[in-house]
């Protein structure tokens, strides 16, 4: 094992009350599982818990010892969560500069079939990283993403998860090779008929 490990923070932006319905809470889960290494240290923040217990200043020190960062959010009418928005305003005002090399990456999903929806949202997490400092890699835009949960273990979302997980890799092999690599953004969404996927959405609705 290193003595100096190299340090990965999970931000799940979900605002949702029950975080085991929240997609972002789910893939920040699945993403501390595939980076797991004896040469990383990985912490996971969900910023509705930090905000609502008051817990920010330890939250902003671990982010700004972080080597990476990973947001995961969902796109609330076409915008940020307005915590995640306040979190990263609070911790920039706190932690203007970084301290040291620090990459960051997003994966952002939305309830409509169009995963470059987010892309607006991505360009923020873009602006957040020149802004403090720290270079800005990329990731992974999701569209359907009331369907990542219920639909998880379906076929066809398969080349979803290859897409998401790759992104995990990639920041692993970033940290552990010490190279990091070129900004790269996917755009991912599930095969699934448009009307069809409509349709369920509605009846969850009501």
């Amino acid at each position: 094992m290193s003595e100096n490990r190299r340090k990965i923070v999970l931000l799940s932006g979900s605002p949702k009350v029950d975080q085991s319905w929240a997609v972002s809470a789910f893939l920040a889960k699945r993403g501390a599982d595939i980076l797991q290494d004896e040469d990383l240290d990985i912490q996971t923040i969900e910023v509705r818990h930090a905000l609502l217990h008051h817990e920010t200043e330890s939250a902003f020190a671990e982010l700004s010892n972080a080597d990476a960062i990973i947001i995961v959010f969902p796109l609330y009418f076409f915008c940020m969560p307005a915590m995640l928005t306040r979190f990263l305003q609070d911790f920039t005002a706190a932690y203007p500069r970084a301290t040291n090399e620090s990459n960051v990456y997003a994966i952002i999903n939305c309830g409509f079939p169009e995963p470059e929806i987010n892309g607006e949202a991505m360009q923020v997490i873009g602006q957040f990283a020149k802004k403090t400092g720290r270079t800005f890699l990329g990731g992974v835009l999701l569209g359907c993403g009331g369907m990542i949960l219920g639909a998880k273990n379906a076929p066809f979302m398969s080349p979803v998860f290859n897409k998401i997980d790759a992104v995990f890799m990639r920041v692993k092999n970033d940290l552990l090779t010490g190279n990091s690599s070129l900004k790269k953004t996917e755009l991912a969404a599930a095969k699934f008929p448009r009307a069809l996927y409509f349709l369920g959405g509605n009846v969850g609705w009501k």
